[in-house]
């Protein structure tokens, strides 16, 4: 058993704040967790991935910055991170993007070069992959302690597709916050959408989002229901804003202009801290998730409106497969706004079955809270370090 001291490290490999994505938030919500589960036993610290290398912008818990497109810094960074022994365990949030050359191709030198034992998480796994993807995965999982996945459909995909062995596969679940406790009326009363039913979709603003097809069903969800508003909460992604500006969020104003609904929608150009974000949901009647990737294996935004007890209409994709039924949202056949329209009027119309669909949806995800996501870290930690600060029948939960 190797014994660990108060100062050893684990190290986060991750886009992290002020960067603006969703990894980046996901990460410090979960190190935020995870450091007071296992307070005394590690410290948590960040190598954050920036293109930009902005080393000014950042502050504890990250120590380190790399650019994960640039080879000479990945190369460099390995050696920082082996030549540091106060490191036991690097973690790496895995995304295609955040790593240069063909399919983030680049991170495989990262890790070839890496002495310490080391877990990964993938974000995306797609099925059907290509010779190339398929070679890279592959071989990460090969090299690696551990591969993290969220969601029972990943693992599936990562074992029949990528023939990744079960053994190697940890699945944890994407984290939840505690809802706000201000009642949903006073809400409405502080964010200006008093006697307002409310529609929700929030995250980073591009066309994957779909959001063109929650404005043109407020065509007929406004006739029937004047009062209703949609709130699009979110920025524009910094990716899509470097590329082409705000062109899709224009053309989603041409939209809510062409068809006269400045009254039934709301853009609201702003990256929300965690507790006002909470708080839009807690005063949400229905959220909507539009998203157009049916392969899409993870949505924070989308388990974070079910854990605010947000009844859910959503497109058709894997985690609403795996999180949604009758009893807790809807799941869209078609992309047609009409069919979105008709499931929201319907809503709108029974109280009864709206709210105890938003309470069956928050019980759905009690199992998902930061807190118990962060002792599942602390025991996978224990395992792939081989050290007893967690019961076996915790470490047990892992199979799969």
């Amino acid at each position: 058993m190797t014994k660990i001291n108060h100062k050893q490290k684990i190290l986060f490999l991750s886009t992290y704040p002020p960067a603006k994505c969703g990894i980046a938030s996901f990460t410090q919500d979960l190190t935020n967790a995870v450091q007071k589960e296992i307070d005394g036993d590690y410290i948590i610290n960040i190598c954050a991935l920036d293109k930009k290398n902005a080393k000014g912008l950042y502050s504890a818990p990250v120590t380190m910055i790399m650019d994960g497109h640039i080879l000479s810094s990945v190369v460099e960074t390995a050696g920082i991170i082996n030549n540091d022994t106060s490191i036991a365990l690097v973690c790496i949030e895995h995304e295609f993007g955040l790593y240069g050359g063909e399919m983030g191709e680049f991170l495989l030198g990262f890790i070839a070069l890496l002495e310490k034992p080391f877990i990964i998480r993938f974000h995306t796994v797609l099925p059907s992959p290509d010779a190339k993807r398929l070679k890279i995965v592959q071989s990460i999982a090969l090299l690696t302690d551990r591969v993290m996945v969220m969601t029972n459909h990943s693992a599936w995909i990562l074992k029949e597709y990528y023939g990744i062995e079960a053994a190697k596969i940890a699945i944890i679940p994407h984290g939840t916050h505690t809802n706000s406790v201000i009642t949903s009326q006073n809400l409405k009363i502080h964010y200006n959408l008093a006697d307002k039913m409310v529609l929700t979709t929030f995250g980073l603003l591009s066309p994957n989002k779909g959001i063109e097809k929650g404005i043109l069903a407020m065509k007929e969800i406004s006739v029937r229901f004047p009062e209703a508003v949609y709130v699009v909460l979110g920025q524009t992604h910094p990716n899509l804003l470097e590329q082409e500006g705000e062109k899709y969020r224009n053309f989603l104003k041409q939209l809510i202009d062409d068809n006269h609904l400045r009254q039934n929608v709301m853009l609201i150009n702003e990256y929300v801290p965690t507790q006002k974000l909470m708080e839009y949901l807690a005063l949400t009647d229905i959220y909507l998730f539009t998203s157009k990737d049916p392969d899409q294996a993870m949505s924070g935004t989308f388990l974070y409106a079910m854990s605010a007890g947000c009844p859910i209409i959503s497109n058709s994709f894997v985690l609403a497969k795996e999180m949604l039924d009758d009893e807790t949202g809807i799941i869209l056949q078609t992309n047609d706004p009409h069919e979105l329209s008709e499931n929201v009027i319907n809503l709108l119309h029974s109280d009864k079955i709206r709210i105890q669909m938003g309470q069956n949806a928050f019980m759905r995800t009690r199992e998902t809270t930061w807190e118990k996501v962060a002792a599942r870290h602390k025991a996978l930690f224990a395992e792939v370090l081989e050290v007893p600060i967690l019961s076996t029948t915790m470490s047990a939960q892992f199979s799969t």
